[in-house]
């Protein structure tokens, strides 16, 4: 699981940390946990921590429920928003269409901002979550 964390552009103020785990449920809580670890840097509240969390829990089991064998995640840190972007390439789309839309539902309601859309053969969420104030 490499963590690499660099700068877009040195002169930037954005970081960019990414994350790829295997396909597997046990490593949603390592998502989760990256999530809250990037975002507890920033002047987010408890709750929008939590939020954020479970948002990006939820794009990850999708994934995994989606048979992807491994899952990428972007986190890019800017001085008013943190952005998200899980990237994986499904090998099954039998989830019911209501399970799944039930999912996107919950994570529009967490996030400030949510984009789904494709990639070629991968499969792209984007997040956003602005800094309060």
């Amino acid at each position: 699981m490499p963590v690499d964390q660099q700068s877009q552009d040195p002169g930037a103020s954005a970081e960019r940390i990414e994350l790829t785990v295997p396909g597997r449920p046990e490593y949603v809580v390592v998502v989760r946990l990256a999530a809250a670890a990037v975002a507890g840097r920033m002047p987010f509240s408890f709750d929008d921590i939590e939020d954020l969390k479970v948002a990006v829990g939820e794009v990850v089991t999708a994934a995994i429920l989606g048979g992807a064998p491994k899952i990428s995640v972007w986190f890019e840190v800017g001085p008013q928003r943190l952005e998200i972007r899980v990237v994986h390439r499904p090998t099954r789309t039998d989830r019911p269409t209501q399970e799944r839309e039930l999912d996107k539902l919950l994570v529009q309601v967490l996030m400030d901002e949510v984009r789904t859309g494709l990639d070629g053969a991968d499969h792209v969420t984007h997040m956003v979550k602005n800094v309060p104030g």
